[in-house]
């Protein structure tokens, strides 16, 4: 909500001043697109509010696209961790796996008896009944 008032408060007057900047600023003036100026062909009566606009707004295009273009070795950093985060939550998904059916046969070993020592290994003496 707070952020919806400052917009409106910092909006709401830059929206009047363009459109005043724009009601004094409609004379047409010449604009050539002849750098000599020998060829009348190439000059243009354009309101002056048009052409400050237009490039205004040229200018903010061609500043985030110069931008986006210097910045794209990060974002293709960022898609290569992102890429190596993925295999390495893969990689410990299957490890989880792997440790889970582990505990499982080791479990399931466990309860199926004793089994056979391996050599060298010292197996308990069985005893009897205890004496009463």
């Amino acid at each position: 909500m707070i952020s919806k008032i400052l917009t409106l408060l910092v909006l709401g007057p830059l929206a009047i001043l363009l459109v005043v900047f724009c009601v004094a600023n409609r004379a047409p003036v010449p604009v050539s697109l002849d750098p000599i100026g020998t060829i009348p062909q190439f000059v243009y009566q354009v309101p002056l509010f048009v052409l400050l606009t237009g490039a205004v707004i040229l200018g903010l295009l061609l500043g985030g696209l110069g931008t986006w273009v210097t910045q794209r070795h990060y974002r293709a950093r960022a898609a290569r961790r992102g890429n190596e985060v993925e295999n390495l939550r893969h990689e410990v998904e299957v490890s989880h796996e792997r440790l889970r059916r582990l505990r499982e046969e080791q479990a399931r070993a466990a309860s199926a008896g004793p089994a056979l020592a391996a050599p060298g290994e010292a197996r308990p003496a069985l005893s009897g009944p205890a004496a009463a």
